[in-house]
């Protein structure tokens, strides 16, 4: 705003008051004239400190602002995220250790989820302990941030999801029980979900009563001994996890036997159909008239690539020889012995530890 400007809207502003013109009139008024809110707030606090004699007080914290929102989604969303990991994660311990016999439960896809809930948890804990860390401190030097709209705004929604998932589950028990089909993992299934969401429910419910005068430090041993008692779940479970999914170089070793199988099979897949096209002698281009290819390398380029005749780990060709039954033998040397369910389907391929071979006769039911 100009100088001149501002000089006008002063006398105008002092003559008015004079007359006994009110502070939210002048602000309307002047407000449709096309004068700016700012220019005019500010017009008046000048007004009143030369008439009072005092200079208007600056705020040291605002109860609202973006950066309260962005704290409080960010530990509302992180909440979220390891919260439902670790309920999924509990779930398929459950089901591990309760297995049902009509369940198809694979150890294979259990340790993939729980590396994904693993990975999940120590990404979103940390973060959301070190946001609660953060709004609590800042909390203790500015009360009034307890006051926010924003968090109680969020800390209602929070409320309501967690509620939403106790009725819910609350919903589910009663119908299994009703229905006869309460099992020991059901119930503890829904255990899970209770004690989560209750512990979530009770600690923010007593949150929406902090105030600028609640004690902080109280406030801070409660949020404290929540964060306690979460990160030894959380920790526990972890642990279990690493146990069931194993250390990263032991995951990389199942990874590494499950793709030699795979090529195993894929090899397999290509003999068979080499074997069905000779004896309807119906050759493959390039393709003699024998009943087995003589070696791997015949079968690039007819259903196999290049890449899976190769251990994915050492390079080398996996071993392929042709009986004089007519049956042929595929070998591949694992980092590891397989679970005796760890893949699903067909047991042909179940495979110790080193050098294991598997005898195929192309004429029988293919064993993929």
């Amino acid at each position: 705003m100009q100088q001149a400007d501002a000089v006008k809207l002063m006398e105008f502003i002092e003559a008015s008051k004079a007359k006994g013109a009110s502070d939210e009139f002048l602000a309307s008024f002047l407000a449709r004239r096309g004068w700016p809110q700012d220019d005019v707030y500010a017009a008046l606090g000048n007004y009143w400190e030369r008439t009072t004699g005092v200079s208007i007080p600056e705020r040291t914290a605002g109860g609202e602002s973006s950066r309260d929102a962005f704290l409080y989604l960010l530990s509302f969303s992180t909440l979220a995220t390891w919260s439902s990991a670790l309920g999924s994660m509990l779930f398929r311990f459950i089901e591990h250790w309760f297995p049902d016999p009509v369940a198809r439960d694979q150890v294979y896809n259990l340790r993939n989820a729980v590396t994904w809930q693993m990975a999940s948890i120590a990404v979103a804990f940390p973060i959301f302990l070190l946001v609660m860390r953060t709004i609590l401190r800042e909390a203790q030097n500015h009360p009034e941030r307890l006051q926010s709209s924003v968090r109680k705004w969020l800390t209602y929604i929070a409320l309501l999801l967690t509620a939403g998932a106790m009725i819910c589950d609350l919903i589910w028990f009663l119908n299994y029980f009703l229905n006869g089909e309460l099992t020991s993992r059901f119930v503890l299934k829904a255990l899970v979900v209770m004690v989560i969401c209750g512990a979530i429910f009770v600690y923010y419910l007593g949150s929406l009563r902090w105030d600028r005068n609640t004690n902080v430090a109280a406030a801070r041993s409660r949020s404290l001994k929540f964060g306690i008692g979460t990160a030894a779940v959380v920790v526990i479970s972890f642990c279990i996890g690493i146990g069931v999914a194993g250390t990263p170089s032991a995951q990389r070793r199942i990874e590494a036997d499950s793709r030699r199988v795979q090529d195993l099979r894929a090899i397999a897949q290509a003999v068979q159909s080499w074997h069905q096209r000779a004896a309807l002698n119906q050759p493959l281009s390039n393709q003699s008239g024998k009943q087995l290819p003589a070696t791997l390398s015949e079968l690039i380029g007819k259903g196999i690539s290049q890449s899976q005749t190769l251990d994915p780990e050492t390079k080398t060709p996996y071993e392929y020889r042709v009986r004089a039954d007519m049956r042929y033998d595929l070998c591949a040397t694992f980092s590891g012995a397989e679970e005796s369910d760890q893949v699903p389907g067909t047991q042909f391929w179940h495979h110790g530890e080193g050098l294991t071979c598997f005898t195929l006769d192309p004429s029988q039911q293919p064993v993929w």
